[in-house]
């Protein structure tokens, strides 16, 4: 997604809407946002983690949400203009099979919403 943040001292605020799809047994896979191809570090990362345990092959989706506010990155505050937006997974385990945006019917579900705020007051959907 690339969005046009209006201002300089403002924060963004960002939401992930999707099936999370992992097969197999003991699955794990971590989704993270990035905002111009790094992670946020203020006020923390913004990330979630699901978990598939026991011996079944069959696989799992459960809707989930990625979501969090974001200032910066290590790179330095996120300044007005164009901020890239992505949503990456990590798969520390298992066999790297998670998918997003996909249900028991293989529709996309998922969706990216954003918001910046100013002092408590929204400035741009």
């Amino acid at each position: 997604v690339l969005y046009n943040k209006q201002r300089n001292d403002t924060v963004l605020r960002v939401q992930f809407h999707s099936q999370f799809w992992l097969t197999g047994h003991m699955q794990c896979s971590k989704y993270f946002f990035f905002f111009n191809d790094v992670s946020c570090s203020e006020p923390a990362n913004i990330v979630t983690s699901i978990y598939k345990t026991g011996n079944q092959s069959w696989g799992v989706s459960p809707p989930g949400e990625v979501s969090g506010v974001c200032y910066a990155t290590k790179k330095g505050p996120l300044l007005s203009g164009n901020v890239e937006i992505a949503v990456h997974i990590q798969q520390p385990c298992g066999l790297k099979n998670a998918v997003t945006g996909k249900n028991s019917h293989g529709d996309v579900t998922s969706f990216v919403l954003v918001e910046e705020y100013c002092l408590n007051k929204k400035v741009n959907r």
